[in-house]
């Protein structure tokens, strides 16, 4: 990895429904030696979606614009969403002279030169790691059958992606590589979780939740696992909630990519927030040796 040091933007989830998330992160960054330095006095990403676009276009100009200024040449999100929101904006920045300086005469600290790069945990890990150096590092096998859910954000719109916007692969590359197998999980891989839907429409959410929990079930997968905060919420979180609205059973544990990868390198369950899951990976660390 070229990299010396990298920002890490942990987004809000991190400190409430997905802080097993940022617990595993963290401990993957110090168990590779990675140098990292959390992005100062970091605020949200505007996932909540104003009508105008420019508030998320300053929202997360100014967290660009801090990586900046602290000579950071990325920042890495765990977090789907605020990838993306990262992302477009850098994109929108580096494009848009007139947006840059209207964005700088509101407030001189949203001023951005576009030379801080936004990565997504995932595309960090293959791309900027390397799975050989990751190979490298491994200790134990995770023998689990494992439903690989990338949900909207990560290939979408292709602007943004770092994989295959149809049919992303990093995950899957990852999860073989630390000895997982994938199963048949290509039809609703990339589906959305019903997640934004749920504070107005929790019924719809619900089905799409279950219809991705009926899949891997269905597989006979092990777990799923995700890379996505508000995936996380809706398929672990709010899982116990579904079974019960819909009068069906999945019990189906869900883990973030960082935890899987957390446990091969030999990190203790604790440390990767796996006591922090809504349902239960007790059974899951039976398969790891």
């Amino acid at each position: 990895m070229s990299e010396k040091k990298i920002g890490y933007y942990p987004g809000c989830p991190s400190e409430t429904t997905a802080l097993e998330q940022d617990i595993s992160t963290k401990a993957i960054f110090d168990k590779l030696g990675i140098e990292w330095v959390e992005i100062e006095d970091w605020n949200c990403c505007g996932a909540a979606e104003a009508e105008d676009p420019r508030l998320v276009y300053a929202l997360n100009a100014r967290n660009l614009a801090i990586a900046e200024k602290d000579g950071l040449p990325s920042i890495v999100t765990p977090c789907s969403i605020c990838y993306f929101n990262l992302s477009r904006t850098n994109k929108a920045l580096k494009s848009d002279e007139k947006l840059r300086a209207e964005l700088q005469g509101i407030d001189p600290s949203l001023a951005y030169n576009g030379s801080v790069v936004p990565k997504h945990i995932l595309d960090f890990l293959v791309n900027d790691v390397g799975l050989d150096e990751l190979k490298s590092k491994l200790v134990k096998q995770v023998k689990l059958k494992v439903a690989p859910y990338y949900g909207c954000y990560l290939g979408r719109p292709p602007e943004t992606a770092f994989d295959d916007p149809d049919d992303p692969v990093l995950m899957d590359r990852l999860i073989e590589l630390i000895g997982g197998e994938n199963v048949p999980f290509s039809s609703v891989k990339t589906l959305c979780c019903g997640g934004p839907l749920m504070m107005t429409r929790a019924d719809i959410a619900f089905e799409m939740a279950r219809k991705i929990l009926q899949t891997a079930k269905d597989a006979n997968a092990d777990c799923i696992v995700l890379a996505c905060p508000l995936c996380g919420m809706m398929l672990d979180a709010k899982q116990p909630d579904i079974e019960k609205a819909l009068k069906i059973k999945f019990e189906m544990p869900v883990l973030y990519i960082t935890q899987l990868l957390g446990l091969a390198l030999g990190i203790e369950p604790k440390k990767l927030g796996l006591d922090k899951n809504i349902i239960a990976t007790k059974k899951l660390l039976e398969k790891v040796m």
